[in-house]
């Protein structure tokens, strides 16, 4: 009686599906990065000191949309950049790259480039695989995403100073973001 009674329960524990993966979230990623970023602010310091006068010749060569984004580059010139795609509904695309001047702003920059793949997984009921490392920059894994596995953020020092923070799969995380947020979000 006793062993019928044990074999029914271990049958019962192992008839239950297996726990679902927890799915990364912004404060995991926001963790991640300040954990790789302690000791390295004077290695990126170094790397960024005399950006300024280079900065300011290339925005008094440049006309059009690209003295507008060298202009925002200039400190105190962009317009709030890191409040993007807050929600969903509001993103209609996916940014692709952001500038900044100071390291101190390159998590915030990773962030905000993140955003939108983590509220759109969570309107479409999906995880987020996250993976930070030194040498690759940011790796997001979108479960079932369709055209697009994974994407990848990474910074790059600029000859003008400060860092790019950008989406490494550029066009075709575009196209991928705007196909699933369609279908996340119809008639939007």
């Amino acid at each position: 009686m006793i062993l019928s009674t044990l074999i029914l329960a271990a049958g019962t524990a192992f008839a239950q599906p297996a726990p679902k993966p927890k799915s990364a979230s912004p404060e995991d990623l926001a963790v991640a990065l300040a954990k790789l970023r302690r000791g390295q602010e004077d290695t990126v310091r170094a790397s960024i000191m005399g950006g300024a006068e280079e900065l300011r010749d290339a925005v008094a060569v440049e006309s059009g949309p690209a003295k507008k984004t060298l202009m925002n580059r200039l400190p105190g010139m962009a317009q709030d950049p890191f409040h993007i795609c807050r929600a969903l509904k509001d993103c209609k695309e996916a940014p692709l790259t952001l500038h900044v001047e100071d390291q101190a702003l390159a998590d915030d920059a990773f962030l905000a480039l993140a955003r939108p793949w983590f509220k759109l997984q969570e309107a479409r009921g999906k995880a987020i695989k996250l993976t930070v490392d030194r040498g690759t920059g940011v790796k997001l894994e979108l479960e079932d995403l369709p055209g697009l596995a994974a994407v990848t953020l990474t910074a790059e020092p600029t000859p003008t100073g400060g860092f790019d923070v950008s989406v490494e799969n550029g066009p075709e995380a575009a196209k991928a973001f705007a196909a699933a947020r369609a279908a996340a979000l119809p008639g939007s």
